[in-house]
């Protein structure tokens, strides 16, 4: 495997190498990714004290793959949804004695040399939260498809508007969590929403948010890739009904009888 150039010129070994004796959990929510989640256990391991992979009522060969190799797997019965799958993710690292955990999806989009970089500012004390952002950096690479992009934009603005946050990636799945962030951040959303959510609560809760740049692919992906356009839809329902959740409930005096 090639080793990414890191912020500063360093590579992905360099970064690594100055975390130290620092305890990484890497956590990878799954459903249904039989042809990638090997292939994206086997390339986070080598950054990972420790892999878990919440498998999210998987049907297809997931779950058969998963008892094959290395990893703590968390099993939902049943398909409850991303934000479910986080949180049964965040309550498990809750209660191991870790420096940071890093989250990826399992799809094969994200690189995992970049591991030690969104780890970095939380194990270094600089971050409560890492966003793994893809546009941070002017990248002749970048391989986001148009519409995706335009999207994505569309997205970026209404979580910025609603969380007050000035992110370049605010959908982005690739995270870095500190151990506080973990006992402090609130999810309540079990769909798709997370990722927005994650920040307007982390910014409620005062804590530090980050970006780093990262590549991410989006040709000959191996594993699941959501509707595009399902996938908005529902970032943006759920960023309406946080709206509402806002507003103050009307006082009314009671009457005269």
């Amino acid at each position: 495997m090639s080793l990414q150039v890191a912020e500063g010129g360093r590579t992905a070994r360099t970064v690594a190498e100055s975390l130290g004796n620092a305890h990484l959990v890497v956590g990878i929510p799954a459903y249904n990714e039989e042809s990638a989640i090997g292939s994206t256990v086997l390339g986070v391991q080598r950054w990972a004290d420790e892999v878990v992979v919440v498998d999210d009522g998987s049907t297809d060969r997931t779950p058969a793959i998963l008892a094959q190799a290395d990893v703590t797997v968390l099993r939902h019965e049943s398909n409850r949804g991303k934000g479910a799958a986080v949180r049964t993710l965040f309550a498990h690292t809750r209660r191991t004695d870790c420096d940071a955990l890093v989250v990826l999806d399992a799809d094969g989009q994200h690189d995992p040399t970049d591991i030690p970089t969104l780890a970095e500012p939380v194990v270094e004390g600089d971050a409560d939260m890492v966003i793994g952002s893809r546009y941070l950096a002017d990248d002749a690479r970048d391989e986001t498809p148009a519409y995706r992009r335009v999207g994505q934009l569309v997205l970026d603005y209404c979580t910025s508007r609603v969380t007050g946050s000035d992110l370049t990636d605010t959908q982005s799945g690739y995270r870095a969590f500190s151990p506080e962030s973990l006992e402090r951040l609130s999810i309540t959303t079990d769909g798709m929403g997370v990722e927005s959510e994650m920040i307007d609560s982390a910014t409620n809760e005062g804590l530090t948010i980050t970006e780093r740049a990262i590549d991410a692919r989006y040709e000959n992906l191996e594993g699941q890739t959501h509707n595009p356009v399902k996938h908005g839809l529902a970032v943006v329902l759920f960023l309406v009904r946080l709206l509402k959740r806002r507003r103050p409930i009307p006082s009314f005096s009671s009457r005269n009888r």
